[in-house]
């Protein structure tokens, strides 16, 4: 569901409560009759009254019906996470940006220096780049280590997944602490 089914699921609900509050009033006589009698009087006297509530009830009922189809049509099925296609000449293969994720992690994760780490794939067209943020120890100099985390990934994620891999780019984020728990812990 995106933000707008979301804001116009809200009003609905708002304006549901609204309506459901009135009718509880009504049905336990907080509300006289008389009221309700004018209201609906007015309805059927005045076109311009009748017309406002005919619109009203038109903007519900085609809300009503569309979550109603969203609903029992599903929003397009199981959603198949996002991949990268790899033909072969046996067929199309399809490894998802978790795996490469995955794969660009573990590569990274044995490279000393590195203290912790994530990874963002971004497949477009025709490219598959990398964004790794890193934070190091410290102690190694930080221009030598970036290069070798570029290359290390490159090379394992061409080597692993048979993508080619545009470019990896590496954030350094932090310097860790001395004495900082764990070598590399997964970031999520």
């Amino acid at each position: 569901m995106n933000l707008f089914d979301r804001f116009i699921l809200t009003l609905y609900s708002l304006a549901l409560v609204v309506i459901s509050l009135f009718v509880m009033a009504a049905g336990l006589n907080l509300i006289s009759s008389d009221y309700i009698t004018d209201t609906i009087n007015e309805i059927y006297s005045s076109s311009e009254v009748g017309l406002a509530y005919f619109a009203a009830a038109a903007i519900f009922l085609l809300i009503s019906l569309k979550f109603l189809f969203t609903s029992v049509r599903g929003e397009g099925r199981a959603r198949t996470p996002a991949s990268v296609h790899n033909p072969t000449e046996y067929g199309d293969v399809q490894i998802t940006l978790d795996t490469i994720e995955s794969i660009a992690m573990n590569a990274a994760r044995h490279i000393r220096g590195i203290r912790d780490l994530k990874a963002h794939v971004r497949a477009e067209e025709n490219r598959t780049s990398i964004h790794v943020k890193v934070a190091v120890d410290g102690e190694t100099p930080i221009p030598g280590l970036v290069e070798q985390v570029q290359q290390t990934i490159k090379e394992r994620v061409e080597t692993i997944a048979g993508l080619g891999i545009s470019k990896v780019t590496v954030l350094v984020s932090e310097v860790a602490q001395p004495g900082s728990g764990a070598r590399v812990r997964r970031v999520e």
